[in-house]
């Protein structure tokens, strides 16, 4: 028995996430890792691409007044 899909139309999935760590900025996009998934991620979804980035900044920018503020 084959499977009823409810429409006809079928879409791929798409798979996109940004990941930020101590290692740094992460990215996947279909399957795809790095460079490839930051340009898909850039095409797709920019402004999650600089909420990234500035994010990023952010942590770098705290992180680096917690340690000037420890001398």
């Amino acid at each position: 028995m084959k499977p009823h899909h409810a429409s006809g139309n079928r879409t791929p999935v798409q798979v996109v996430a940004i990941s930020i760590g101590a290692s740094g900025i992460r990215a996947r996009a279909d399957g795809r890792t790095e460079r490839e998934a930051w340009r898909i991620i850039r095409q797709r979804h920019p402004r999650a691409v600089w909420a990234a980035a500035a994010y990023a900044t952010v942590l770098v920018l705290v992180a680096s007044l917690g340690v000037t503020s420890l001398f």
